[in-house]
C-alpha cells in the first residue's frame, strides 16, 4: 500500500500535484478575498478621512476593482501579491513535499539566464509584429488612433506599467504551469504527455476569463505547448517567462488587442472587424485561427530547434528534471 503513495522517500508525483492543486485553490480564494478586503478597507478609510460619503466610497471602490487597469498601482499591487503567494506556495511544496530545490524548477541564475529571457521576449515580440501586420493586411483590424489622448510621458508610463504587470504574470504562470505542474507530471509519465496535460491545465485556468469559450480553450492550449517548448529548448524557465511576458505585453499594451478577454489599453486603438473565428471575438486574438496558426508554426520551430539540441521529446532521459535533492 505504501508503494502506491510513496516512492524514493516522498509522495509520488500524481499525489504531489493533487495536493498542490488543492492548496493552490485555497490560497487563491483566501488570498484574493484577504487582499481585496485589506485594500478596500484601506482605500475606504482614506476616502472617509477626506469626507467622502459612505455611499460614494462604496461606488468608488467598486469602480476601482471593476476597472483595475485604470489604476496601475492597484493592479501592480494585486499582481505582486499573487506572485508572492504563488511562489511562496511552490517553495513550500518544493521544500517539504517534493524535497527538491526551488531553483531546480528552472530558476537557476547561472550564466546566460538573462539572454534566455531576452531571446524568448524578442522571439514573441517578432511574432506579434507579424500577427499585427497580417491583421492589417487582411483587413481584419484597422488602426483608428495611435497613443490616443496621451502625451509622450504618459505613453511611456503606460508601456512601463504594461511591461511590469505582464512580467509578473509570466513569472507566476510559468512557475505554476511549466514549472511545478509540467515537471512533476514529466517525472511520472514522461515529458511528451506531460506537455499535453499541463497545456490542457493551462487552458482550463483561462476558462474563467471574460469571453472564454472553446476557441479560447484551443488557443490557450496551443499557447501552453509553445511555452513548454521554451522549457524543452533551454531546460530552464527564463525563455518561457520572456515569451509569456512579451505575448501579453505586445498583444495588449502595445498593439491594443484584448488579452485573454481583458482590456489593458494599448499604444494603438484598434477596431477589429474580422470574424470571430479568425480574430477571437470577445476573448481576443488568442482565440482566433490567425494566432493559433502562428502558434503552431512557432511550436514546429521551437521543437525542431530543441530536438537538435536535446534529442527526441519522447526520451525523458534527455530532459533534465528536478534532480537536485534539498539538503
Amino acid at each position: 500500500m505504501k508503494k502506491f503513495f510513496v516512492r524514493e522517500g516522498r509522495l509520488r508525483s500524481g499525489w504531489r500535484i493533487a495536493l498542490y492543486l488543492i492548496a493552490s485553490l485555497i490560497v487563491t480564494i483566501v488570498g484574493s478575498l484577504g487582499i481585496g478586503l485589506l485594500v478596500g478597507l484601506t482605500i475606504g478609510a482614506a476616502l472617509a478621512n477626506q469626507g467622502v460619503p459612505n455611499a460614494e466610497i462604496s461606488a468608488r471602490i467598486q469602480t476601482m476593482f471593476t476597472h483595475l487597469f485604470d489604476f496601475p498601482l492597484l493592479a501592480l499591487s494585486f499582481q505582486g501579491a499573487r506572485v508572492l503567494l504563488g511562489l511562496g506556495l511552490i517553495w513550500l511544496f518544493r521544500r517539504w513535499i517534493d524535497k527538491r530545490e526551488f531553483r531546480a524548477l528552472g530558476f537557476q541564475l547561472t550564466n546566460g539566464w538573462w539572454k534566455e529571457f531576452g531571446a524568448g521576449f524578442v522571439f514573441i515580440l517578432a511574432m506579434w509584429v507579424m500577427i499585427f501586420a497580417l491583421t492589417l493586411l487582411t483587413g481584419a483590424a484597422q488602426i483608428s488612433e495611435v497613443g490616443p489622448s496621451l502625451n509622450f510621458a504618459a505613453i511611456l508610463g503606460a508601456l512601463a506599467f504594461g511591461l511590469g504587470f505582464n512580467l509578473l504574470v509570466g513569472i507566476i504562470e510559468e512557475a505554476d504551469a511549466r514549472g511545478y505542474i509540467l515537471q512533476n507530471l514529466a517525472e511520472g509519465i514522461r515529458f511528451a504527455p506531460a506537455v499535453i496535460i499541463s497545456s490542457a491545465y493551462f487552458a482550463f485556468l483561462h476558462r474563467l476569463n471574460p469571453g472564454a469559450g472553446w476557441g479560447s480553450t484551443i488557443g490557450i492550449f496551443f499557447a501552453g505547448i509553445t511555452l513548454a517548448m521554451g522549457y524543452y529548448l533551454t531546460q530552464r524557465l527564463w525563455f518561457s517567462i520572456g515569451m509569456h511576458a512579451a505575448w501579453n505585453f505586445a498583444e495588449g499594451p502595445v498593439f491594443g488587442f484584448l488579452v485573454s478577454g481583458l482590456d489593458m489599453g494599448g499604444l494603438f486603438k484598434i477596431n477589429v472587424t474580422g470574424p470571430e473565428w479568425l480574430m477571437g471575438g470577445a476573448f481576443g486574438p488568442e482565440a482566433g485561427a490567425l494566432a493559433i496558426g502562428v502558434e503552431i508554426a512557432m511550436i514546429f520551430i521551437l521543437f525542431t530547434w530543441a530536438r537538435r539540441k536535446n534529442g527526441t521529446l519522447m526520451n525523458a532521459g534527455k530532459i533534465r528534471l528536478d534532480t537536485d535533492v534539498h539538503r
